[in-house]
């Protein structure tokens, strides 16, 4: 007998157990509740907790969330190498503050649109008229990505700012 004819009744039992797990009637997909969060979309935890908290936020095409909660003036916004003065406080979506410049009393004045922010700062504040007050979610890819920033910000963390800016030149 050839080794191939010995081999054959293995190979179709293994066939058909394989058979028999792709074809379980386990429901669970990609999109079932507990799908993870990957390189490039939430989690299905954070897009419920985000839905239920920030209920008609708008997104823009690279992701970033935000709810307008007091118009600023004028039509100008800041544009790359403005100078930005800007007061924040920073949640972790669960609620928890990580940082706060009202909190320090300091604002923080940054460059706008050239990286020295996360990426989500950079947009949002290239759409906010001086004196705007606005809360920014910001998905982990427009931040600190699938590593976050321990000990404080964990891998694939979607941040929640309240940002307000004051003034920019």
């Amino acid at each position: 007998m050839s080794r191939l004819t010995r081999a054959l009744p293995s190979t179709a039992a293994l066939a058909l157990v394989l058979l028999a797990g792709a074809c379980s009637k386990d429901n669970q997909s990609p999109n079932s509740a507990t799908r993870p969060a990957t390189a490039y979309s939430l989690s299905a935890s954070d897009e419920k907790l985000i839905a239920e908290k920030f209920p008609g936020a708008q997104k823009s095409p690279s992701g970033l969330m935000w709810i307008v909660r007091r118009p600023g003036t004028g039509t100008a916004t800041p544009t790359y190498g403005s100078v930005a003065i800007v007061d924040y406080d920073l949640r972790l979506l669960d609620g928890t503050l990580i940082d706060s410049s009202v909190k320090d009393g300091s604002p923080l004045t940054i460059p706008v649109g050239v990286g020295r922010v996360i990426k989500g700062w950079d947009e949002a504040l290239m759409m906010m008229k001086r004196g705007e007050k606005m809360t920014i979610i910001v998905p982990h890819w427009l931040a600190y990505g699938i590593a976050g920033s321990p000990p404080k910000i964990p891998p694939y963390a979607t941040l929640v700012f309240d940002i307000e800016l004051r003034d920019f030149h």
